[in-house]
């Protein structure tokens, strides 16, 4: 057995001790993220996820690709049933785009390179995260939400096209599903899934909340653990730095997409590479919509010595953290593959 295994399983049962002796800590922690998620993730998230995959495991889908699919063939050289899952991808919230590519992998509708491409840039926080949760109630503004979504936006289109010219030529290919799928057996299937999606990112967001309450990340470091409680808790963070983070989405997210980014044959460091490349570009574009269409910037606030100096003790272990699920990201791919 590697030594990593018993490495791992030490820090995995020193963090549940940990979570056990300072479990009040831990509670309030767990407890704030539950109600974050029940405030922000799920009343934004949730309805349109289930109409999202409703369409795309009904007729519908193939409606909407015959209708609009030529954007995703010249823009991204992709087939054109491919364009529903873009278009949910960007304004249904971070797991939606994966779900959307998964559907159409399992459904031989894409092959996996083509699953892959997906995944480097069908990735956004959706437009009632961030522009009603993010903008309109954390940043009290409706058009900084609106900035920063686009941003997000603006940055996967620019992936996504950059990325099509390594395609020699347009899909100009239709996929049409082989079976009719009743409305109701669609709906039913699109509930359960959607369902099964927000209680897995809820669980992610609880479980972080509830360490961060006992080991209490900097708050320029949570955004790169969990977005949600890095973006919405705490000191207002700037603009375009917040729209970087936005973009990246966070390890908690990756976590949540490891299982699809896996099945598409893609390696993890691919996805997170194509993560700061999005980052990169959303802070850029987000500079630049500032210069247009000024808004009022924030900077971190200013915090007491002794709240400061705690933080500070705080940062190596925040970062060895932030390492440690890079780690164990790239262990459970390998032991995936392994077991095939």
């Amino acid at each position: 057995m590697k030594i990593k295994n018993y490495v791992l399983l030490i820090v995995m049962t020193a963090l549940g001790g940990i979570l056990i002796v300072f479990s009040p800590y831990a509670k309030n922690g767990a407890l704030e993220g539950l109600a974050l998620a029940q405030n922000t993730v799920i009343p934004s998230l949730l309805p349109l996820l289930i109409i999202f995959s409703f369409i795309m495991k009904s007729p519908c889908c193939d409606v909407l690709s015959k209708a609009l699919g030529v954007i995703s063939q010249k823009l991204f050289r992709l087939p054109r049933i491919t364009f529903p899952a873009v278009l949910f991808g960007l304004i249904g919230g971070y797991p939606t785009g994966a779900l959307m590519t998964l559907q159409l992998l399992e459904s031989d509708n894409i092959d996996k390179k083509q699953a892959r491409c997906l995944l480097r840039f069908n990735m956004c926080g959706g437009c009632g995260f961030i522009i009603t949760a993010v903008g309109s109630a954390v940043y009290g503004s409706t058009k900084t939400g609106v900035i920063l979504f686009f941003s997000n936006v603006l940055s996967a289109l620019t992936v996504g096209i950059c990325h099509s010219f390594k395609n020699r030529k347009e899909q100009d290919c239709f996929y049409s599903y082989n079976e009719s799928v009743s409305l109701g057996d669609a709906l039913n299937s699109a509930t359960s899934s959607s369902v099964n999606a927000v209680l897995n990112i809820t669980a992610y967001i609880v479980l972080f909340s509830a360490l961060n309450g006992v080991f209490h990340i900097p708050q320029r470091l949570l955004p790169l653990m969990e977005i949600t409680n890095g973006v919405c808790t705490g000191d207002k963070i700037p603009i375009p730095i917040l729209c970087a983070l936005l973009s990246f989405g966070g390890v908690c997210i990756h976590l949540q997409l490891l299982p699809v980014i896996l099945k598409a044959g893609m390696s993890y460091f691919d996805f997170l590479l194509f993560r700061v490349i999005n980052a990169v570009l959303s802070f850029c574009y987000a500079k630049l919509l500032v210069l247009i269409f000024p808004v009022e910037e924030y900077v971190f606030s200013n915090t007491s010595s002794t709240v400061a100096q705690f933080y500070s003790v705080n940062v190596l272990l925040s970062v060895l953290m932030i390492g440690g699920c890079f780690v164990l990201i790239g262990d459970l791919r390998s032991k995936i593959i392994a077991s095939r």
